[in-house]
């Protein structure tokens, strides 16, 4: 395996380059931020108390734009390192034409294709899941009361690493099906754009939702629950919509007029989502969906691989 994995180095090393510095750059400034939001916080409830002690959200003012940009790049590390990594594993070898070579050295294609693909595999999430938890520890350090559950959700964790390995994978297929670099890059830039918009389309569909209670709610200023729907009960109980709930409200005030409303007879909001408790269930149900795709577009490159012709 050692051999392995220095041929996969030599064979890539600007792209693995590329990644590290990238992902280990990210991850120290996260790492860096999370230290210096729990420096601050650890001075609560005592003389050396900072401002930020006194909100829900103590770091909101003071971190929240540093915060917000680190997490906004690492977003997008999964994708690209993904297509820099997989796309030429194949399409370079092709395209400049040292693939007969290569196949007819190792014997079989497919024992190619798995000698090159999983150390590349095992150098490359090294630096991502370096990543994947610097990205964790800055958003506990951000929220530091509060259940994550959903916050940051692709960004973070083994989300992160999934969508990493699918998009490596997938474009490991991309290049073996075009055979030529820069246009199966465009497609996989295409299909990772797909991916975000797919799994985050998803992702309140993996289990039902239900109606939040009052802890698990935004208004009480909970972080981790994914709101899907906002809806209105009336005081007997039944629920209407938003405009409905809009319509009465404006009635009521209309009627007191200068009297403000029994707030108890007005409509009441009720949050429907998935609580930040049922993350684990979630980040089981759709990782396994994740690792049937990895499985299955693996299996279609090999495919294209075995039957491609060299040039």
């Amino acid at each position: 395996m050692i051999t392995q994995l220095r041929l996969a180095w030599r064979l890539q090393r600007w792209d693995l380059s590329f990644v590290a510095i990238l992902c280990l750059g990210l991850a120290a400034a996260a790492f860096w931020l999370a230290a210096d939001m729990r420096s601050l916080h650890t001075g609560c409830g005592t003389p050396a108390a900072t401002r930020a002690c006194d909100f829900i959200y103590p770091f909101q003012n003071s971190h929240g734009h540093k915060v917000q940009t680190i997490q906004w790049a690492i977003g997008f590390v999964p994708y690209l390192a993904g297509v820099v990594l997989g796309v030429p594993v194949v399409a370079r070898e092709v395209e400049l034409r040292t693939a007969p070579i290569a196949w007819s050295l190792v014997g079989s294609r497919l024992r190619w294709l798995a000698w090159r693909v999983v150390p590349l595999l095992v150098l490359a999430l090294i630096p991502i899941t370096v990543l994947a938890i610097a990205a964790d520890q800055m958003a506990h350090a951000y929220f530091p009361n509060s259940e994550l559950g959903f916050v940051q959700y692709e960004a973070r964790s083994l989300p992160l690493v999934a969508r990493f390995v699918l998009v490596l994978i997938s474009g490991v297929a991309i290049g073996a099906v075009l055979g030529r670099v820069l246009p199966a890059l465009l497609v996989g830039i295409g299909l990772s754009v797909a991916i975000t918009m797919a799994l985050g389309d998803a992702l309140p569909h993996w289990v039902p939702s239900t109606e939040l209670t009052a802890a698990e709610s935004v208004a009480s200023g909970a972080v981790g629950s994914l709101t899907t729907d906002l809806q209105f009960r009336l005081p007997n109980g039944q629920t209407i919509d938003n405009q409905a709930a809009e319509d009465l409200i404006y009635a009521a005030n209309r009627a007191g007029q200068s009297v403000q409303p029994d707030p108890s007879t007005l409509p009441q909001e009720v949050f429907i989502g998935i609580a930040a408790s049922r993350y684990p269930e979630v980040l089981v149900r759709e990782t396994a969906v994740l690792a049937l795709a990895v499985i299955g577009i693996g299996a279609l490159g090999a495919v294209v691989v075995g039957r491609r012709r060299p040039g």
